[in-house]
């Protein structure tokens, strides 16, 4: 984890690039940002009539530089990526799974190292959702200005406001970290930080077919056939969704793709008669949907279905004392208890089936004998 000198750090007022959209400006973007061991991250994307996120800007924090990159202007960015790609380069970014989805859709990459603030926040107990401009009051008492979230940011001119918002996301967040790292190692607790970052690093950021297929509400009533002819529903629903890049909802409502497994229709007529869009859907993709449906039957299909499957419902009265435990030991720390452990990770629990970060690492540490279980030893990165 890295420790700066925070008394060097604010020797300087960091050069301020409001948007660099010509390669001159984008090589001292990364003059600015060589060899630096820690740069802010954030982005600005659109992606409403999109599969694919549309990445719009890349604004970039060192203690030396603020700056937006215009990711629309004709610019190579190879240069800029060879420095925050770096090996020792760590970022940091507050709430960062959107950023990091839209980064690895443009790059395949993901970052050497990284700290999402919002985590960090909650570990020293603040609001585990806690929002920038919340953490920042909380912790700099910082007022950010107005909000310009809703902003077409594929527009050109950006309105200044909207610049100033998007330079306002990364500009604070390199003192804002260094208050939390402060914070949490008085606590003890940096350790965690460092714990809980190697697993976010270590996810997938884009959701897989399985994933998605797994979230689909009221996909637990189904019989093995349906789930199956789910996932193949979903399967097909991502391939085409990609094709035409368009957001899956738009293909086929997670509604609709449910009534169709549920009805393992065998011809279009009967197709037809479970959905409730356009009959011109049907005649669309119709033929593809019930290839899908076909193909659910393999066995292949079935048996990540059965490993996979969602699990049983937890007995209530189980998970009911699993809740307080965690409730009680999470006020002991002056945790919220879903940064402890959530409701999900205890029904996997009560079922026979805990989530890894519960078997072992911090949190099974701190629940050691509490959940029926023995205490697995832990250890930092550093310390190994």
């Amino acid at each position: 984890m890295p420790n700066p000198d925070s008394a060097q750090a604010n020797v300087m007022e960091p050069r301020v690039i409001e948007l660099v959209a010509t390669q001159d400006a984008l090589d001292s973007v990364v003059d600015l940002v060589r060899a630096t061991p820690m740069v802010a991250v954030d982005t600005e994307f659109v992606r409403e009539t999109t599969y694919y996120a549309k990445l719009c800007l890349i604004q970039i924090a060192t203690d030396k530089l603020v700056a937006c990159v215009d990711c629309l202007a004709p610019l190579d960015l190879a240069p800029l990526y060879a420095e925050i790609f770096r090996d020792g380069c760590t970022w940091i970014l507050h709430s960062a799974r959107q950023d990091l989805e839209v980064i690895w859709q443009r790059t395949e990459r993901m970052p050497p190292q990284l700290i999402d603030t919002q985590i960090a926040a909650a570990l020293t107990g603040l609001t585990p959702q806690i929002g920038l401009e919340g953490l920042l009051l909380k912790t700099l008492q910082v007022e950010l200005g107005e909000s310009h979230a809703r902003t077409d940011w594929s527009r050109r001119p950006l309105p200044a406001a909207a610049l100033k918002y998007a330079l306002d996301d990364v500009r604070f967040l390199l003192p804002a970290w260094r208050h939390l790292q402060e914070q949490l190692g008085a606590l003890g607790r940096l350790p965690w930080l460092e714990e809980d970052s190697r697993r976010l690093l270590g996810e997938r950021p884009v959701a897989d077919d399985v994933t998605i297929w797994s979230r689909l509400r009221g996909a637990r009533t189904l019989t093995l056939a349906q789930q199956s002819a789910a996932l193949a529903l979903v399967r097909w629903r991502e391939s085409t969704a990609q094709r035409l890049d368009r957001p899956r909802r738009w293909i086929l409502a997670d509604e609709a793709l449910l009534g169709i497994a549920q009805a393992l229709p065998a011809s279009l007529d009967e197709l037809h008669a479970t959905l409730t869009v356009a009959a011109r859907f049907a005649a669309k993709h119709g033929a593809e949907i019930l290839a899908a449906i076909a193909e659910s039957g393999s066995e292949q299909l079935r048996s990540i279905v059965r490993e996979h499957s969602l699990q049983q419902a937890p007995d209530k009265q189980r998970l009911k004392e699993l809740q307080e435990i965690v409730r009680r030991r999470a006020g002991e720390l002056k945790l919220e208890p879903e940064i402890l452990a959530t409701r999900r990770d205890l029904a996997a629990l009560a079922v026979g089936s805990p989530p890894g970060h519960l078997r072992q690492g911090w949190r099974a540490t701190e629940l050691a004998g509490l959940l029926g279980s023995p205490a697995p030893s832990i250890q930092s990165e550093k310390s190994r």
